[in-house]
């Protein structure tokens, strides 16, 4: 899916007075520690260069159909219920992203092997 796809099915559930570029800076954000974070601490992910905030929103969000909807859509809904101050939706809607990654991260960990030299301690 692409940023403006979730931007849109945002837009419909949850209407709102955020610009495209606050929401597109926001899933950058996420994509960015996603990155970092999961898909290069394990086997099969081969990137050369950095990664690059989102611009224009017609980029592929990392996270693959099945799981990517609930992810960046609970995600978003949540910043927007951060930005009006609304604590009840945006502690309903973190959860509901946490779930969500939570199940994409137990299915990723489960397909693609850790890399060992960045998961270990050294003393």
């Amino acid at each position: 899916m692409t940023v403006n796809e979730i931007i849109a099915i945002v837009d419909l559930q949850e209407p709102n007075s955020y610009t495209a570029a606050e929401k597109i800076g926001w899933l950058s954000s996420l994509d960015g520690k996603i990155r970092h974070e999961v898909l290069e601490t394990h086997e099969g992910f081969e990137a050369e260069d950095p990664f690059e905030p989102y611009t224009d929103g017609s980029e592929d969000l990392l996270v693959p159909f099945p799981y990517c909807e609930d992810i960046y859509v609970h995600y978003l809904i949540a910043m927007i219920a951060a930005g009006n101050a609304e604590a009840a939706r945006y502690n309903q809607q973190i959860a509901l992203y946490n779930a969500a990654y939570g199940e994409w991260w137990n299915w990723y960990n489960a397909n693609h092997m850790p890399l060992h030299n960045k998961t270990r301690f050294e003393f």
